[in-house]
């Protein structure tokens, strides 16, 4: 009888520790029962971004990769970036590349062509569960519009910026005369978009003459070059539109050389040269561009969609608080800009 009783009570003592056991044990679900999960949620995970510049050949560039990172970190994000070196393959490569790592959550995409990225950007990107946002360059032929499936644009360059511009030189001169453009690769939107500014405005101004829209690579030394030919070609000309700071220079250099003094050269770039170019009367104007903001929008953008927060389909660079209500830096003008802690490259 006691023996009974005393194999009873072990019974019932391992029964209670089998019980207790299970209590305490992981369930197939990965957590714990029993008591707070110690690992990190899904939700609370570091998304991890990819940046796609479309180079790192110059300031602006430049400028842009390194608030991309301060931007990520601030925001306990994590980012690599890829330098698209102004090549549309090189560039469609390595996103085709960051899909296959399956490791993204998120896009930022400065495009080279931005229609050459355009069913990637909006149909397989998005089907992957990545989310898109574009700078500078629209993708898909869009003008100032998140292209559908991504979701948004950030971009300061469209037609009605280059519209003002070509408004600004022909008031200007309003005698007319010949003019000479200068812009970056030819697939690119900003390009384009002054592309198109010029059919829209040319024949609102007869007495102007178009000699060329030339592309380039953005450098100062090949616009040192397109701009020396134009000039030997065109002892005539009367005005340069060169859509880059850094490449402006450039043109300024074969103005020099050319001794053609009457010419007049209009800038779009709004860096620490330009801005002293102004001041110093080498060009007539630049427009301003904020590669901070730029990346910065296009990163918390992301942020704020992984949030739960809604995003605008265009943000307008042009419309920026820290703009003295306008992006065009005269010599009239240049001390409000420089009152706002401008330029920032």
């Amino acid at each position: 009888m006691g023996i009974t009783m005393k194999l009873k009570n072990i019974l019932l003592f391992l029964l209670l520790a089998l019980i207790l056991t299970a209590c305490g044990s992981t369930s197939s679900n990965g957590k714990e029962t029993g008591k707070e999960p110690e690992s990190k949620t899904e939700t609370n995970t570091p998304k991890k971004i990819a940046f796609f510049s479309a180079g790192a050949s110059n300031n602006y560039l430049q400028t842009g990769i390194e608030h991309a990172k301060k931007t990520a970190k601030d925001l306990g994000m994590e980012i690599d970036i890829f330098d698209g070196r102004f090549d549309p393959l090189a560039q469609l490569n390595q996103v085709q590349n960051a899909l296959a790592a399956k490791k993204y959550d998120g896009f930022v995409i400065e495009a080279v062509d931005g229609n050459q990225l355009c069913k990637i950007a909006t149909e397989e990107a998005p089907a992957q569960g990545i989310a898109v946002s574009a700078i500078n360059i629209e993708l898909c032929g869009e003008t100032d519009n998140a292209a559908e499936g991504t979701l948004t644009f950030v971009g300061g360059q469209g037609i009605n910026v280059y519209q003002d511009i070509l408004k600004k030189i022909f008031s200007d001169n309003p005698e007319g005369g010949k003019i000479a453009a200068i812009g970056g690769p030819a697939t690119g939107t900003p390009y384009l978009n002054f592309k198109a500014a010029l059919e829209i405005e040319m024949p609102k101004n007869p007495n102007w003459e178009l000699i060329g829209l030339h592309s380039t690579d953005y450098t100062a030394n090949q616009a040192f070059q397109v701009a020396q030919n134009i000039l030997q070609a065109n002892p005539d000309l009367d005005v340069i539109f060169s859509n880059y700071s850094g490449m402006t220079s450039g043109v300024v250099e074969a103005k020099a050389a050319a001794r053609q003094d009457d010419v007049k050269i209009y800038d779009f770039g709004g860096d620490t040269w330009a801005f002293e170019s102004v001041e110093n009367g080498d060009i007539e104007q630049t427009t301003i561009m904020l590669p901070k903001e730029e990346i910065e929008y296009g990163i918390k953008v992301l942020n704020d969609y992984f949030n739960g927060k809604e995003v605008p389909n265009f943000i307008d660079l042009t419309k920026e608080e820290i703009l003295p209500g306008t992006p065009h830096v005269t010599l009239d003008n240049i001390e409000e800009f420089r009152a706002n802690g401008l330029p920032e490259y």
